[in-house]
C-alpha cells in the first residue's frame, strides 16, 4: 500500500515507518505496480505514445504526464500529481528524480537522454554479470550498450548476481576498475540505489572475479 503520513510524508506499507500510525490511503499494491509500469514506460521508452515531451536530460512535466495518462488510459482517471510524486519518492530502487514540478527516470532508457548531470560514481569498484559464452569477447572488446542507451553496472556483487540470474543460472561476475576509469576521464554516474551508468567500458578496466569471490 502507498499512503501519506501527515507528519512524515509518503510511505509504503500498512503504517508510517516512523510514527507507526495509519496515514491517508493513496494506492493499493496493484495500482502502484500498474501505474509504475506506465510511468517508467513513458519516461524510459515511449513518451511519444502519450504525447509527453521529454527534454534532452530525460525530464518531463508531472502535470503533463498526469493529463496524458488519464487521457490515454481510462482506468487511471483518478491519477493526480500526488500519486506520481508519492510513487517516485518511495521507490526502493531510486529510479526517479523530481525537480521543480518535473520528473525523470535515472536509468534503463531506450530513448537517448543525457544523464551526465547525475552524481559521479562514489565507489572504486563496480560489477557486471555476463555469461561464460560472452566472457572472452567482452574481456577483449569491453562493455557496450545492448538493449539500452547506456551500460548499467551494479554497486555490489549480490546485485550483479541477481541481475545475471535473470538470463542464466550461473553468471560470471566482472569487476570494473572505476577509480582508474574515472582517472582516465570516463564518466560513470550513480543513477539509482545500486545502479550506475556509463556510455561504454573499455576492456582494460575489466577483470573476472575469481569463483570463490563470486560465491561470497
Amino acid at each position: 500500500m502507498l499512503a501519506e503520513c501527515a507528519e512524515h510524508g509518503y510511505y509504503r506499507g500498512t503504517s508510517c515507518p516512523v510514527c507507526k500510525r495509519d496515514g491517508k490511503f493513496l494506492m493499493d499494491d496493484g495500482e502502484v505496480k500498474k501505474l509504475s509500469s506506465v510511468l517508467i514506460g513513458i519516461l524510459r521508452h515511449f513518451p511519444e505514445q502519450f504525447n509527453v515531451r521529454v527534454d534532452s536530460h530525460g525530464w518531463a512535466n508531472i502535470d503533463e504526464i498526469c493529463d496524458a495518462i488519464k487521457h490515454k488510459l481510462d482506468r487511471f482517471y483518478w491519477v493526480r500529481k500526488k500519486h506520481i510524486v508519492a510513487l517516485a519518492l518511495t521507490d526502493e530502487k531510486g529510479r526517479y528524480q523530481i525537480q521543480e514540478g518535473n520528473i525523470r527516470a535515472t536509468y534503463a532508457h531506450t530513448i537517448e537522454v543525457d544523464l551526465s548531470d547525475l552524481p559521479e560514481a562514489d565507489t572504486d569498484v563496480l560489477y557486471y554479470p555476463v555469461t561464460e559464452e560472452e566472457l572472452d569477447i567482452i574481456l577483449e572488446q569491453g562493455l557496450l550498450p545492448t538493449d539500452r542507451s547506456k551500460v548499467h553496472l551494479s554497486g555490489s556483487k549480490t546485485k550483479a548476481m541477481e541481475a545475471g540470474k535473470i538470463r542464466v543460472d550461473n553468471p560470471v561476475i566482472l569487476q570494473i576498475d572505476v577509480k582508474k576509469a574515472m582517472e582516465d576521464g570516463i564518466a560513470i554516474n550513480k543513477a539509482g540505489t545500486d545502479v550506475y551508468v556509463v556510455d561504454r567500458v573499455d576492456a582494460k578496466y575489466l577483470s573476472r572475479m575469481d569463483e570463490t569471490e563470486e560465491e561470497k
